[in-house]
């Protein structure tokens, strides 16, 4: 049945090109059927190269020899045939430096950089994006007012060293670069950036009078304008993306709309709104035989079934969308449909199955270099795992995450560093070269005051007094300047030990500590002292359903009532993500439980107000007070970090919005001791470790 619609598409297309208008200039009948076989290659690329290869562009042009070049490596680069693109790009640049021709430079960069997005490596493909954006600009000069009228005629004026005849703005490649980039942005969670490139994109299209992809590009502002700023401003957008589809009467226009559509309802955490407009675009995507961007609805309808309790349907959608990205060789949307078959199976109780599908996730997020993606995709498998009643494989994915999110705060702050200390040297080289020319005309000063001394000795006199005093000068100015570099460095290293976003001492601030202590009390034997892990309880619905800004809003407040709660010697650490850290080194066992129901009050008694609404927030909590009794085996201070996290999971384990201690460990030696720890769950239940529970103030109503 597909191949009928495929070959039914195919026959629209062709029939298209045969009517194409007949006052038409050979040029843009000529671009206007490589646009159609572009359209026509994302789906069938054999049939589209075909038809391109037997195009002849009109004589002499060479924009359009160059626009024959760019179809061909464009289809092959969409179609996972990398190695047969890159041989195009390569005649792409033969024909730039034959033919002068500087859009070709910026066509081959176009090539390549689809080759790599379709492939997943969205970091490459987003360098060669720009590449390709900034060799065009030139020719697609910014859209003022008076640019736009320019494009209207089609051509700018040539750059220096180029041929004088005018070139036309290749608009096709700039917008294809454009939405490349716009990709990427959201795919990093840049979503100011993916919002500029899709306003640009949009204002490309509409200079150029391209229906289709000023109506695409709308749609994309659309929902990016929702994400960012507000239903109210996203709704003109999606009303006009509609009314452009529908003037083009193109059936994959008016899916892609839908889609936009559905993504807004996404960002209102209307699920089912997302199911309904993702059904509705489906046949739009069938009837315009084009089963890659029915791939792509089918990537919306499994995730929305996936919320909607649905696992089954999820799952059917999935790999139904599967065998078609598999074959186009698209990474990029087999990441996304690989993750919700895996959440389905699991859902479904083949956890197996669903855990070889995170794997291949992992292994197409890792490739991308998409690290913050993976510890969200482990993360919803950690829960996924845990409501189907594995507990143990939840908490193996837990560890991953963590460990996962760590790796991404340190490269996070590892950037920051690198930034603040070239900043800096960039100061001190400024610096140095004020102080430079000072000198030199120091020293111009002092030839020109032995002249004088030649002249007139009371001239003289006076002038080497004033130089005196100018070096003076200097010399105070150095010592000045001195003393704010030693300055500045001390604040450098005091920023590097605070969380940027609640201004609580961070994981480097902690081992500093720790060292501190070890370095007072070199005999001590082990660690001495109570530690609180504290987690945000469904931190993930926090964002989901109110946004980032939201959840950035409620972290800075936990971290003021947990100031608040805890002693004033007490240390509170941003552990990463949702989780904190209370360290109270001189504090009695008795009151750590105290110390924990405050915590668990302090947090969970009142709703985080956010422009006038409440969220509720809980904590779940793992503590001990440090040798444990009864027989007070020396601890270090990571191992008592890793005890209280088991106390932590158990706390979550349990329903969440409650704290657990260990009270007591009846281990005769470390290797027991390192034995609870390994199944700390076993060991509980055996009656080897002790624990006490307090639930949270909401749990008690």
């Amino acid at each position: 049945m597909s191949r009928l619609k495929g070959r039914s598409w195919r026959g629209a297309v062709l029939a298209a090109l045969a009517c194409l208008t007949l006052g038409a200039s050979a040029q843009e009948r000529f671009d206007e059927r490589i646009d159609a076989l572009l359209r026509l290659g994302h789906d069938q690329p054999d049939a589209a190269l075909a038809e391109l290869r037997t195009l002849e562009p009109p004589p002499g042009d060479i924009g359009a020899q160059r626009l024959l070049l760019l179809a061909r490596g464009m289809v092959l680069a969409q179609s996972g045939r990398d190695s047969e693109a890159q041989g195009w790009a390569g005649a792409l640049r033969t024909h730039a430096r034959t033919q002068r021709d500087a859009q070709a430079e910026a066509a081959a960069e176009l090539v390549k950089a689809l080759g790599a997005h379709n492939a997943g490596r969205l970091d490459v493909a987003a360098g060669l994006a720009r590449g390709a954006r900034d060799g065009l600009q030139p020719y697609c000069p910014p859209l003022s007012e008076q640019a736009v009228n320019g494009m209207r005629s089609t051509a700018v004026a040539e750059p220096a060293g180029l041929p004088e005849a005018p070139v036309r703005c290749d608009h096709r490649a700039a917008w294809s670069a454009l939405l490349l980039l716009q990709h990427h942005a959201i795919d990093t969670g840049d979503w100011v950036g993916a919002t500029q490139h899709a306003r640009l994109a949009r204002d490309l299209a509409a200079a150029a009078d391209d229906l289709q992809r000023q109506a695409w590009s709308t749609g994309d502002l659309a929902w990016l304008t929702a994400r960012s700023d507000s239903i109210d401003a996203a709704l003109p957008l999606l009303q006009q993306s509609q009314r452009l589809a529908q003037r083009s009467g193109d059936p994959s226009l008016l899916a892609r709309v839908k889609l936009a559509e559905a993504k807004m309802a996404a960002q209102r955490a209307d699920v089912e709104s997302v199911s309904r407009l993702a059904e509705q675009a489906l046949p739009l995507a069938r009837q315009a035989g084009s089963p890659r961007l029915e791939a792509s609805v089918l990537t919306f309808l499994s995730d929305a079934y996936a919320k909607l309790g649905r696992p089954a349907d999820a799952l059917r959608a999935a790999e139904r969308g599967l065998p078609i990205v598999r074959r186009h060789q698209d990474r990029r949307i087999e990441l996304a449909l690989t993750n919700n078959a895996g959440l389905a199976k699991i859902g479904l109780k083949r956890s197996a199955e669903g855990l070889r599908d995170l794997a291949r996730v992992e292994e197409l997020a890792r490739s991308a270099g998409l690290d913050a993606l993976r510890a969200e995709v482990l993360r919803e498998y950690d829960e996924a795992l845990a409501a189907a009643g594995d507990a143990r494989g939840a908490l193996a994915l837990l560890h991953r995450e963590r460990a996962l999110n760590a790796e991404v705060l340190r490269q996070n702050r590892d950037a920051v560093l690198k930034q603040l200390r070239q900043r800096n040297d960039r100061e001190r080289q400024q610096r140095d070269i004020e102080l430079l020319e000072r000198d030199n005309r120091l020293k111009a000063a002092a030839l020109a005051n032995r002249e004088l001394m030649r002249r007139v000795w009371s001239v003289a006199a006076l002038a080497l007094l004033l130089s005196a005093m100018v070096v003076a000068w200097l010399f105070r100015r150095v010592r000045s300047t001195q003393r704010l570099l030693v300055s500045s460095q001390a604040r450098l290293r005091v920023q590097s030990e605070r969380d940027p976003l609640t201004n609580l001492a961070n994981r480097r601030h902690f081992l500093s500590v720790m060292q501190t202590q070890r370095a007072l009390g070199p005999d001590r034997q082990g660690f001495d002292g109570a530690l609180l892990l504290v987690d945000i309880d469904h931190f993930k619905h926090v964002n989901d359903g109110h946004g980032h800004a939201t959840g950035d809003l409620v972290l800075c407040e936990v971290a003021k009532r947990l100031n608040e709660a805890v002693r004033g010697d007490d240390l509170v650490v941003r552990w990463g993500g949702e989780e904190f850290l209370v360290l109270a080194l001189q504090v009695p066992a008795e009151q750590v439980e105290m110390l924990a129901e405050r915590v668990l009050l302090s947090i969970g008694e009142r709703p985080v107000v956010v422009q006038g609404e409440a969220v509720r927030v809980t904590v779940s909590i793992g503590y001990a007070r440090f040798p444990l009794p009864p027989n007070t085996l020396p601890v270090a201070w990571e191992q008592a970090i890793n005890l209280a996290d088991m106390a932590l999971y158990t706390a979550k384990n349990q329903g969440r919005n409650r704290a657990v201690g260990i009270v007591a460990a009846n281990a005769q030696s470390p290797p027991e001791l390192r034995h609870i720890e390994g199944d700390f769950d076993r060991a509980w239940h055996e009656g080897r470790v002790t624990l006490k529970v307090a639930p949270g103030p909401l749990a008690l109503a």
